[in-house]
């Protein structure tokens, strides 16, 4: 194997459950373990968990932890309580994106940052060249993201698999959206694991932040709860056709440097009344000048999936690009997201350029599919 291809702590595990692998961001991952379909169906009407412990874990922490993160972030930092978390960004002075990512406040003073695989070295390093002067007695950063696991137990059962691994922190399951909290698992007094109430498929779920020494049982004991939750070992091939009708964001698809928040249509994310911080001179320019496109989702009309890359065209001339697309299992037609131009409305009628074959399909609302995520 390429010394530069890294496995997580759960790949054995994976093997042995027949799981299909493929390499994503530097990582051997699971593509699908019985088919996408199948585990699409199985998070939507029972519950999966996913390995995604390519994902990036950045603790900050001291007395200067909340002004560092509200320089560096479009979201309001000021604004979390002790266990509540929020979607956010990092941006580059010219108002595209470092990285999207989640913001947890884990203490008065420290924060979990959660940011995406193929940007981890990138944002560290951001985080890095952007501490204040003599700063080292006030602000510690870590990244710590060799060190941890994280699982996704998505569906509306997840309630019911999170019982079982924590059967007496029956608190964990009425966390409200958004928030994180914490309980040990493991032998004697276990290992301190953080579960936050978040998710990347439009379904209730549940992530849990573990060390890798305590992965493989979670995953294990999880799974063991088959025969009263039908929980399946999930892919990736299944977490991207879900979360694409739920109508989220992919970095290095939907946004990168190139797009700004606002373009993305992640407007409701971004502060600009919280006080200066990095990239917000350009999104206080496009809010007075007006942005030129936006990410809208788009329905196919023909039959033809559309996939990233491929031109939007209206009345002859391009207008624009499919940054995402797909079949939509849930429900049974294809479609995706495109940046079209900002005068693009419900409705409008656009063709995808797929292998050369204009294919008809309309501008629809966000998101495709949404369930009842934030009870």
């Amino acid at each position: 194997m390429d010394d530069l291809i890294r496995r997580t702590p759960l790949f054995e595990s994976q093997k042995s459950n027949h799981a299909k692998m493929m390499t994503f961001s530097g990582w051997q991952m699971p593509a699908f373990f019985e088919s996408p379909m199948a585990e699409h169906r199985a998070v939507r009407e029972h519950v999966g968990i996913f390995d995604v412990s390519h994902m990036g874990e950045i603790f900050v922490s001291g007395p200067d932890s909340l002004a560092f993160l509200q320089s560096l972030t479009i979201n309001d930092v000021s604004k979390l309580t002790v266990g509540q978390g929020h979607y956010t960004a990092m941006l580059y002075e010219t108002g595209g994106f470092v990285d999207d990512l989640i913001c947890y406040r884990i203490a008065p003073q420290e924060y979990l940052l959660c940011v995406n695989a193929g940007n981890v070295d990138k944002v560290w390093a951001w985080v890095q060249s952007h501490r204040p002067a003599h700063s080292e007695k006030t602000l510690a950063l870590n990244n710590q993201s060799p060190d941890w696991s994280q699982l996704a137990i998505q569906g509306p059962a997840s309630a019911e698999v999170l019982r079982t691994l924590f059967p007496h922190h029956p608190e964990l399951l009425d966390l409200p959206y958004a928030h994180i909290g914490s309980a040990p698992f493991g032998p004697g007094a276990g290992e301190k694991v953080w579960i936050a109430r978040t998710g990347y498929t439009g379904e209730k779920g549940y992530e849990l932040y573990a060390p890798n020494s305590v992965a493989v049982a979670l995953w294990t004991q999880a799974l063991a709860t088959e025969p009263t939750t039908h929980i399946h070992p999930i892919g990736l091939g299944a977490r991207d056709t879900l979360r694409l009708e739920a109508c989220f964001l992919l970095y290095g698809n939907d946004m990168d440097e190139t797009v700004s928040p606002l373009e993305a249509g992640i407007q409701w994310a971004v502060h600009l009344d919280k006080g200066d911080f990095i990239g917000r001179k350009a999104l206080l320019q496009q809010k007075e000048t007006g942005v030129p496109r936006k990410l809208c989702a788009f329905r196919m009309e023909e039959p033809g999936i559309p996939r990233s890359h491929m031109e939007v065209m209206q009345e002859g001339a391009p207008i624009g690009m499919v940054t995402s697309g797909s079949l939509l299992p849930t429900l049974g037609f294809s479609g995706g997201l495109a940046l079209l131009p900002t005068r693009t409305q419900l409705g409008d009628r656009i063709q995808i350029n797929i292998r050369g074959s204009l294919k008809e399909a309309v501008v629809v609302k966000k998101p495709f599919y949404m369930a009842k995520t934030k009870d």
